[in-house]
């Protein structure tokens, strides 16, 4: 599996090479949902597209259900989803309530795994013109 890249101009507007530069970023290609899953699941396994789908339900309600009593969720290989938050700090025992609390927010943790498979990852340029927010041959 290869990842395309796209050349993108952007304004830089911090660092000593201000203006306009070009980028590579990650062509996005299309965003798979559970329905997908299931049928790719159901081709390597012995559970029908409806059996992987109700249990990937399933799935989403439990992990959920433990994010919202602020439990970390490990997905296996993949890495561990975590209820997080910021606070502002305050001087006295008192002030320290939820009230503090700025900002609330999910952090994906990546596996070892994974992190070293993304690392990995092979990356090839697309030569294709008509892709949003590459810039026309001429200007390169």
């Amino acid at each position: 599996m290869t990842m395309l890249v796209i050349r993108v101009l952007r304004k830089i507007s911090v660092g000593p090479n201000k203006g306009m530069k070009f980028l590579l970023r990650p062509k996005r290609r299309k965003t798979i949902g559970f329905e997908e899953l299931a049928k790719r699941i159901q081709a390597h396994c012995s559970l029908t597209k409806a059996d992987a789908y109700a249990a990937m339900l399933q799935m989403e309600e439990e992990i959920f259900a433990e994010l919202m009593e602020g439990n970390s969720v490990k997905l296996g290989s993949l890495g561990t989803l975590t209820p997080v938050f910021n606070a502002k700090a305050v001087s006295t025992l008192e002030e320290a309530n939820e009230k503090t609390i700025t900002r609330k927010f999910l952090r994906f943790t990546a596996s070892e795994k994974i992190r070293k498979a993304i690392k990995n990852i092979p990356v090839e340029l697309d030569k294709t013109d008509q892709i949003k927010g590459l810039q026309p041959s001429s200007n390169r």
